[in-house]
């Protein structure tokens, strides 16, 4: 029997492991945390009885993504939760924009922040909302991806280069075509984008931004009833019945090298594990350090090693007394709340903060996850879960200066929410980086999404699609095509690559 040892327990590495499982090759997963679950998973970071979520909060792109949607978690406990809003925009003013479910809604609300505005989104979405799956599996399928556009082109025939367009472009610039040069419309929309790590001003950002918005007209934002540690679990639990095994504390030093082909790995103390393949979910530059010198021809080596990592996440987990009391009452009824301010605003945080700055007024992605699922916190009780974009690398006055800024930016919107705290957990880049060595600087993305490390250079063309020129060695996880969020296709398709691999060389192992 084939076996296989998989590093990382975070999605991407459980869901290959139950495909490979269920194929019936002997399957380990090797996780460096005391936890299986990576990003996607879940703590009590504040008080007893308040589950806040360690990294991702939401799930659009799982509820869309076929590598997740087949594996039909729901039948497996999860239960989901959408918001009939699944995100606002605060205003300096005290309004808001909403992203309704409710595409009329959501046109109502972009009307009251400039004339129009909404009548231009209501057309857009109104065109392109039946082919929502189509679009975005184009973005998240393996490649490459064949049938998704191909249907998306076949519907949308001529306007599918007019969206080709505006997805390479920034989202600044799709926003202002859009809305006719309205700056609050363009802020929320390039307000989705800030998830991806890119300032507005960045080609591909429009992709970014859009798809988020079109997601949630079409699936909503939806989020795990009692935390994302629920997907992990009903993983896990499918893992079980394929088979496979997980263990937690086994952090890989090196993967093991003989006659140019994988035959296991070393742990931190020595320990050797043999095998026939590894799948490797770990990001590029942490790969870099596991594998040989000569494992990979030198320009492959030297592109791992030299992996551009984007801005961090500073994250801020909050129990408080009662909900936060946002002036504007869509916030205080959305999932999501995106905060910023102006449209210049959110250009400055994103620049400052991708050119090593602390910003000054920082951009802001909230959760409010229990204004809707009220488990997670005790009875009146509720959680917070907030990040922003910064350096990678902070000094400790920074950290705290950091703190400031952000509740300060949270009170400009929601005065006297500072009276509501009951704890506060505060994870700086590199406390992250140590708890996952994989999220290098802080990077919940595995790396920036900027054009030249997207598609085919994610990390490069010899292994976006999930082998690499080691025999042997496969990988997933979020340096790798279509990068990270919670939807599973490298995870997937690096199980497919192995089983592919196997099939056309029965006679020798993979």
């Amino acid at each position: 029997m084939t076996r296989v040892l998989v590093i990382g327990a975070g999605h991407n590495g459980l869901i290959a492991a139950i495909h490979l499982a269920r194929a019936g090759l002997d399957v380990e997963v090797l996780e460096h945390g005391p936890h299986p679950g990576g990003a996607s998973s879940s703590v009590e970071a504040t008080l007893p009885g308040f589950v806040h979520d360690h990294c991702a909060g939401f799930n659009p792109m799982t509820v869309v993504s076929e590598a997740m949607v087949e594996l039909e978690l729901e039948r497996h406990g999860v239960e989901w939760v959408n918001p009939p809003i699944p995100v606002a925009y605060p205003l300096p003013d005290g309004t808001a924009i909403a992203l309704a479910r409710d595409l009329d809604a959501t046109a109502a609300s972009l009307n009251a922040a400039a004339a129009g505005s909404g009548d231009a989104w209501r057309a857009l979405i109104t065109h392109l909302a039946p082919h929502a799956t189509s679009l975005v599996r184009s973005v998240v399928h393996e490649l490459p991806p064949v049938a998704p556009p191909a249907r998306a082109v076949l519907a949308l025939r001529r306007d599918m280069i007019e969206v080709t367009r505006r997805f390479i472009g920034s989202v600044e610039a799709f926003g202002l075509e859009v809305f006719d040069g309205a700056t609050r419309p363009t802020a929320w929309l390039a307000s989705s984008a800030m998830h991806s790590g890119l300032p507005p001003t960045a080609a591909a950002s429009g992709a970014f931004g859009f798809l988020l918005q079109l997601i949630g007209h079409t699936y909503g934002w939806p989020y795990p009833r009692g935390g994302q540690g629920r997907i992990a679990e009903a993983l896990l639990g499918m893992l079980g019945d394929a088979g496979g095994r997980v263990r937690c504390d086994a952090h890989v030093e090196r993967i093991l090298v003989r006659r140019r082909r994988v035959c296991g790995v070393r742990l931190t103390g020595g320990e050797e594990v043999g095998a026939d393949a590894v799948v490797s979910t770990v990001s590029a530059r942490p790969l870099w350090a596991m594998l040989p010198d000569d494992a990979l021809p030198h320009r492959l080596m030297r592109r791992l090693e030299k992996w551009r990592y984007s801005t961090a996440a500073f994250k801020l987990d909050y129990a408080l007394s009662a909900p936060v009391p946002w002036t504007a009452p869509e916030a205080r009824e959305a999932g999501c709340v995106q905060v910023a301010g102006e449209l210049d605003e959110l250009a400055r945080a994103a620049d400052q903060g991708t050119r090593g700055e602390v910003p000054d007024v920082p951009s802001l992605i909230i959760g409010q996850h229990t204004v809707h699922d009220p488990t997670r916190a005790p009875e009146g009780r509720h959680t917070l879960y907030v990040y922003s974009h910064v350096p990678s690398r902070l000094e400790e006055a920074q950290c705290e200066q950091v703190v400031e800024r952000v509740e300060a930016q949270i009170e400009r919107f929601a005065p006297g929410w500072r009276d509501h705290i009951l704890a506060r957990s505060v994870r700086p880049p590199d406390q992250t980086e140590r708890e996952n060595p994989s999220l290098v600087g802080g990077d919940l993305a595995g790396g920036s999404y900027e054009l030249d490390q997207q598609i085919v250079f994610r990390p490069a063309p010899e292994m976006c699609r999930y082998r690499t020129p080691l025999r042997g060695l496969y990988v997933a996880g979020a340096s790798i095509h279509p990068g990270g969020a919670v939807q599973g296709t490298s995870g997937r398709g690096a199980a497919r690559a192995l089983l592919r691999d196997q099939r056309l060389r029965p006679w020798r192992r993979v």
